[in-house]
């Protein structure tokens, strides 16, 4: 029964009880102590506090959430103001800069053109069931711009912050990647770099795999939630249009998401204000006007 010790989500490393380490079949496999949780998010928090660079500081945590997902979470969310940074924004951009150079372990599934007519097919080798799917084509990963596959890390980095903040289950969540070239000459000319080496594909040829994508996911996990990240602007609305009226639950983040939070925010600020009838009436006025900066995807979604 060795393999628990590899299994991320089964995996408590030092905090296997010694009832559980014989139970297991993994005793004499792990040092003596046994260490509560508390103990082992700090050793993992002092190893992070002693790395030089924000980089550095996501890979020590990827490298817990791959062997020990329980004590990943448990130490972003003892230290979520400090780690959030970390795990996504701004560090995550870093994270997809350089992908092909840090890549360890796969988390999630890749698609391609060259898997037209197969994708259905291939979600099968996905064994888990998936309550949650975050998808990303690379066009656009924050404002790095095209990233091709390095976008991956976005996808794996949201579904992180869902599994804290919304309490969905990590085993039950997908990130996706859809490798359809990209439009850097230095990512194509690089020997390191993971993805297809190819201009991007043309928005038709994308179109076909975003559609099949989309519809076998509905037909394999029809109740899960499938949102569009960070693709370019001049694909994200067609794609949404697309298929968020067809019974799977669809959305884009960059367009829905921020102005979903934006209008939050602009209601908690009023609120602690104080909304009073004549601010209510004047914010209502037909002749009320705002300035938005930036009329990307996620500038028109704020909109």
């Amino acid at each position: 029964m060795m393999p628990i010790l590899f299994d991320k989500f089964r995996n408590k490393a030092t905090a296997f009880t010694r009832e559980e380490r014989e139970a297991h079949g993994i005793s004499n496999l792990l040092p003596w102590k046994v260490e509560t949780l508390d103990e082992q998010i700090d050793r993992v928090y002092r190893m992070i506090q002693q790395q030089p660079t924000r980089l550095q500081k996501w890979l020590v945590l990827y490298h817990v959430q791959n062997t020990n997902e329980t004590l990943f979470y448990a130490t972003v969310l003892k230290h979520i103001d400090e780690l959030l940074g970390i795990v996504y924004t701004p560090t995550v951009g870093d994270a997809c800069t350089d992908y092909s150079r840090i890549f360890t372990r796969p988390r999630g599934m890749y698609f391609s053109l060259r898997d037209k007519g197969m994708i259905r097919r291939r979600l099968d080798n996905w064994k888990n069931p998936v309550d949650a799917i975050v998808v990303s084509d690379g066009t656009r990963i924050l404002g790095l711009g095209d990233l091709g596959v390095g976008g991956h890390g976005i996808t794996v980095g949201k579904l992180s912050l869902y599994t804290c903040a919304a309490g969905f289950h990590p085993e039950r969540v997908l990130p996706i990647s859809l490798d359809t070239g990209t439009r850097r000459d230095d990512l194509r000319e690089d020997s390191r770099y993971l993805g297809i080496k190819e201009g991007r594909a043309a928005f038709a040829e994308r179109k076909v795999l975003v559609d099949e994508l989309v519809w076998a996911v509905q037909d394999k996990w029809p109740e899960c939630v499938f949102q569009f990240e960070d693709f370019s602007n001049d694909t994200a609305f067609d794609f949404l249009e697309a298929h968020r009226y067809h019974g799977l639950a669809v959305f884009n983040d960059d367009i829905q998401g921020t102005g979903c939070i934006t209008a939050a925010v602009f209601l908690a600020a009023l609120k602690s204000i104080g909304l009073t009838s004549e601010t209510k009436k004047t914010l209502m006025a037909k002749d009320q006007r705002f300035v938005f900066l930036g009329a990307g995807a996620g500038g028109v979604g704020v909109a």
